[in-house]
């Protein structure tokens, strides 16, 4: 079964397949065929390179006239002024956001033998944003336009946008800055080709026979954007350096990023690893910007994410459930007379904004269209090997294990673990902490656990909860509760599928819901899984 239909004619609508025809699963390599469709290395460090040009860059400012930067005073100080003034408001904000980034990125310049004062470029760039997009298609806290981009090895394409990643594209940064200054042996003309690309500031070189950024600029050949390029850049990091004395000295700069690297497969989704990790989906987006889809490129075998320490630390404990419960397998599916996106997405348990994201799809009819790539979690590994046929029954499994892990994770992540369960303690946790998240008391947590109530708690240890606050039902009657899970029915589940899932015996199940082995299950019927011992 091809994975891209022949160009049909447009005259004609394609021919609906077989009703008969199963879904099967696709190969990463068929998938990007797919999606594709839809779209319109660090190295040694070095020597430091011209630092004496921002090694007293402020001061030089300073003097006005009469400091080194006297051919560029007058637009130093208009920008100085607009910064004070009517870009105010933004010039906060970007100081502001300065916090997250600065450090790192200081650090990977230095790494190049670059000057550290370079980090105002993505100042004046985008703010230092991530998210940033300019009319001229350029992207990331750097601007990269993706030809460059691609040229200095950031990957962008369907799946992933590494001009928004502020790590990968600052060392690509200071790639690019470090063979601008190779060529023109001076900060200001780089800095300038940065912005207006190294042939068009060699071109200004060459006509005018200058290589004094100064002098180029009393000319028309180069754009007003890239004439305030430099007096910009130096105003900002004037003000940067020194905000008290330009009036910034109240500016809340936020934390530094202080994120760590998880090793998760390729088509993990994203929102059951925030479930998983008890963390908002929006917030892994925040930490992993380069990510345009709602899971990590499946065409990689690993993708490395990043994650605040206490959520990486639960990903590691909790690893095995992100592989079976977060792995993504893309089934073709051939579409039916009669079917619509919404009833898709409620039968495969996705959503019909993605399946319109995944097959580029404009409008909600499926009219002309014959085949779709559609994400489906809770697969065994042995079933989602590229080629093999799914059933329904298969499907409904998998919808079955999911549905299973929601169920337990929602319990974790409302805090409901019950007495005599076990917590681990997280970095940041203490014993008030963890009382005032469980609901008991600290007294009580610590004798629990042979602790005084101010012991200091080690990273990793295993604590017993004690009876909570006001509890009135007996430590038996809850832990029977607990192991005693409940599944509502689904069209076409059988007792012999749903004890496969839970791995009790069917006689056991039927026998535990007063049913009998072979017996029709009703759509909606709450069975209570028999899991005690």
């Amino acid at each position: 079964m091809p994975s891209r239909l022949p160009a049909a004619s447009k005259a004609s609508f394609v021919a609906p397949p077989s009703d008969k025809a199963p879904d099967r699963v696709l190969s990463p390599g068929e998938v990007d065929l797919q999606v594709t469709k839809n779209l319109d290395d660090v190295p040694e460090e070095g020597e430091g390179i011209g630092e004496d040009f921002f090694a007293n860059a402020s001061k030089e400012v300073e003097k006005g006239k009469g400091g080194v930067f006297s051919g560029i005073t007058n637009p130093i100080e208009k920008f100085i002024r607009y910064f004070q003034t009517g870009g105010r408001k933004k010039f906060e904000l970007y100081l502001s956001r300065s916090g997250k980034y600065v450090g790192m990125m200081q650090k990977i310049l230095s790494r190049y033998g670059l000057p550290e004062d370079l980090v105002y470029v993505a100042l004046i760039e985008s703010g230092f944003s991530t998210k940033a997009y300019s009319v001229a298609k350029a992207a990331g806290p750097w601007q990269f336009i993706s030809g460059t981009g691609r040229r200095y090895g950031l990957r962008i394409d369907w799946w992933a946008d590494e001009r928004r990643d502020a790590e990968k594209s600052t060392h690509a940064a200071a790639s690019y800055l470090r063979d601008l200054y190779g060529m023109f042996e001076s900060w200001p003309l780089a800095t300038a080709a940065y912005n207006a690309g190294e042939g068009k500031i060699q071109r200004a070189v060459t006509r005018y026979k200058s290589d004094d950024f100064s002098e180029l600029i009393r000319h028309g050949y180069l754009k007003q954007e890239t004439k305030d390029y430099v007096p910009k850049m130096l105003a900002a990091l004037a003000i940067a350096k020194d905000p008290d004395k330009y009036g910034f000295g109240d500016v809340a700069y936020e934390a530094p990023l202080d994120l760590h690297t998880v090793s998760v497969p390729g088509g993990t989704d994203l929102a059951v690893v925030a479930r998983l990790l008890e963390v908002p989906e929006e917030t892994i987006r925040d930490w992993n910007p380069e990510l345009r889809r709602f899971c990590t490129p499946p065409n990689l075998e690993r993708y490395d994410l990043r994650l605040s320490a206490d959520a990486a630390q639960l990903a590691e404990e909790r690893m095995e459930e992100i592989r079976t419960q977060a792995k993504i397998t893309f089934l073709q599916h051939n579409v039916r007379r009669g079917e619509t996106l919404q009833a898709l997405a409620d039968r495969y348990k996705t959503t019909v904004p993605v399946l319109k994201e995944l097959n580029g799809l404009k409008r909600d009819s499926l009219r002309r269209t014959a085949r779709l790539v559609i994400p489906v979690t809770g697969l065994m590994e042995t079933e989602a090997v590229p080629g093999t046929e799914v059933s329904p029954d298969q499907l409904t499994m998998a919808h079955m294990r999911v549905e299973e892990g929601s169920r337990r994770a929602r319990i974790r992540g409302g805090h409901r673990a019950e007495p005599g369960d076990t917590v681990s303690v997280r970095k940041g946790d203490t014993l008030a902490r963890l009382a005032k998240r469980h609901g008991v008391r600290v007294k009580e947590l610590a004798s629990a656990n042979g602790l005084k109530p101010n012991s200091k708690l080690k990273v990793g240890a295993h604590l017993v909860l004690p009876d909570r606050i006001g509890a009135a039902e007996s430590r038996t009657a809850r832990n029977a509760g607990k192991r005693s899970p409940r599944y509502k029915v689904h069209k076409g589940d059988t007792l012999d599928q749903i004890a496969r899932v839970y791995g009790v015996p069917v006689d056991r199940l039927a026998g535990r819901n007063r049913l009998k082995k072979g017996q029709l299950l009703r759509v909606g019927l709450v069975l209570v899984i028999p899991l005690e011992s």
